[in-house]
């Protein structure tokens, strides 16, 4: 029996063998954790890295949302289905997997440090067998990894105004305090300037206009792809930007999995954000070593040099399409 986020107890099979993970996040935790041959359906457009390292996640049939066609996904003979259930099983939906015999795990509180290592917890209690000692020793890392960043972070005034910045379909976007990203943003000793805005909403990327980014005017700007940076730089009406005139504007790392939201590779996010904000209180640490530990460790994967190169520079081909 495990509980889920609704502290609801559902029945599991003891020695589970075929999952599916409705998310990219939890298929990263999923295989992270040992369990890639278990994954019996996939969710879509996961990215070229993703497949590079976990090669069999591309087999037909694992590309395609099967989460939801009820019937392709109780044909895959998946035992367990986990995630955000309410996002893609209506009442019948999960009354038919449930009438198959397929258990279905409600994981959707991940929205926090300590709501993500607690689904990486439940996520390895479902798959059994050594999950669970590595889902130990992923959260004593990210645990020992936040608290050396914050550590040599606390101390520093005045701080850094940052601002997360995001161009896509036309429009900026941002995230306040709401967001895992700010909480990264605040361990690294940056000041999150879009802290309080658009609380009462729900989406997580908040619609934003130049006009505001303007009267805020940020020390730094951080943002998820190089298309977006170029945008933001070549935005004519940015151009009074603090962080654009000392060209102080930084692209989130993607591996597996982009660091800034919420996956187990945000682990990696607040040392690359302290050496960004304060490379003089980071010159000891190297981002290269750590990536390669990290893939080594969680991911049993000897990653390349320029592999390492292209994750750190936000290439394209380690996006999400």
């Amino acid at each position: 029996m495990v509980k889920d986020s609704d502290g609801i107890e559902v029945a599991v099979p003891l020695h589970v063998k075929r999952v599916t993970p409705l998310i990219g996040a939890f298929a990263q935790v999923t295989c992270m954790l040992g369990a890639e041959p278990k994954i019996s359906a996939g969710v879509p457009k996961l990215s070229e890295m993703f497949y590079k390292i976990f090669p069999s996640l591309k087999r037909a049939g694992q590309s395609s949302n099967l989460s939801l066609n009820i019937e392709a996904l109780i044909a895959t003979q998946t035992q367990v289905v986990f995630g955000p259930t309410s996002f893609f099983l209506n009442d019948a939906a999960m009354a038919q997997l449930q009438a198959s015999g397929i258990a279905v795990v409600k994981i959707s509180n991940f929205a926090t440090i300590e709501e993500i290592k607690e689904s990486v917890r439940l996520i390895a209690e479902i798959l059994g067998e050594d999950a669970p000692l590595k889902a130990q020793a992923f959260n004593r890392y990210y645990d020992a990894m936040l608290q050396e960043v914050q550590k040599r972070t606390s101390a520093v005034s005045p701080k850094l105004s940052v601002l997360a910045l995001n161009f896509s379909g036309g429009s900026y976007s941002t995230i306040n305090d709401s967001d895992i990203g700010a909480q990264y943003i605040k361990i690294a000793g940056g000041m999150n300037v879009a802290r309080d805005y658009a609380l009462d909403t729900k989406e997580m990327a908040k619609i934003i206009n130049a006009e505001q980014i303007l009267v805020w005017n940020p020390d730094v700007i951080i943002t998820n792809s190089n298309p977006s940076r170029d945008v933001i730089l070549q935005n004519p009406a940015l151009q009074t930007l603090n962080a654009v005139k000392n060209r102080r504007i930084y692209v989130v790392p993607t591996g597996v999995y982009l660091w800034s939201v919420r996956s187990a590779e945000g682990a990696l996010q607040p040392l690359w954000l302290g050496k960004m904000f304060y490379p003089e209180l980071f010159k000891d640490q190297s981002l290269e070593h750590e990536v390669k530990s990290f893939y080594k460790t969680f991911y049993h994967y000897d990653i390349a040099d320029e592999d390492v190169a292209m994750i750190l520079h936000g290439a394209e081909n380690t996006l999400v399409r």
